[in-house]
């Protein structure tokens, strides 16, 4: 799905949650936190181990927003990369029981390059809640609508709605580049017509 929809010649960084298919597709990552911080909460709740490890995440991902909000230059983020890490593998190294915990610093060691990439890198969000939030509403519509039963629903569906999104990133008039892109037969491409829809039998 990932080659699909980005292409296989992406070259951007994808900021993702745990799901194995991201590093088999890219090792441009960067690992949501907004998921993590929350993994550490639970955990928290079901064992004491994990408290102080849950608010030493915390506190490093506040004090990281924090002086990153000052813009720093490319040898700072550097060093400030190197801390942080130097910080998460000693939170890997604690000794705890088996157990959620244990399981949460599993998660945080086998994905130590991708946690602080967006610490090197200014255009890379730590979360991705930005993508979370641009499918909350396609979601919620096809729960109201509930006609997305075919290829040629969900073909046309996720075409509008990407379009839409786009436009609206770019600071355009979703409406009237809507109606410019129909009235000017620009939407699909003979190229990539709809797919037909199969009929049973």
């Amino acid at each position: 799905v990932p080659a699909e929809v980005l292409g296989e010649d992406f070259a951007g960084t994808v900021v993702c949650d745990g799901w194995t298919a991201y590093p088999a597709f890219s090792s441009n990552l960067q690992r949501c936190w907004a998921h993590i911080l929350r993994e550490a909460e639970e955990a928290a709740e079901k064992q004491p181990e994990g408290e102080p490890i849950y608010q030493a995440l915390r506190q490093l991902f506040v004090a990281l927003q924090a002086r990153l909000e000052s813009d720093p230059s490319s040898r700072e983020r550097a060093d400030l990369q190197r801390v942080a890490r130097r910080e998460l593998e000693s939170l890997i190294e604690r000794s705890v029981p088996d157990g959620p915990v244990a399981t949460l610093l599993g998660k945080i060691e086998g994905c130590l390059d991708h946690w602080l990439t967006f610490v090197g890198e200014p255009a890379v969000s730590p979360t991705n809640n930005a993508a979370e939030n641009a499918l909350r509403e396609p979601v919620v519509l096809r729960k109201i609508i509930g006609t997305l039963r075919n290829d040629r629903g969900m073909f046309v569906h996720e075409t509008v709605l990407s379009l839409l999104a786009t436009w609206r990133q770019q600071g355009r008039n979703p409406y009237e580049e809507l109606r410019r892109a129909v009235s000017n037969n620009e939407l699909i491409s003979r190229a990539h017509a709809v797919p037909a829809v199969e009929t049973p039998g």
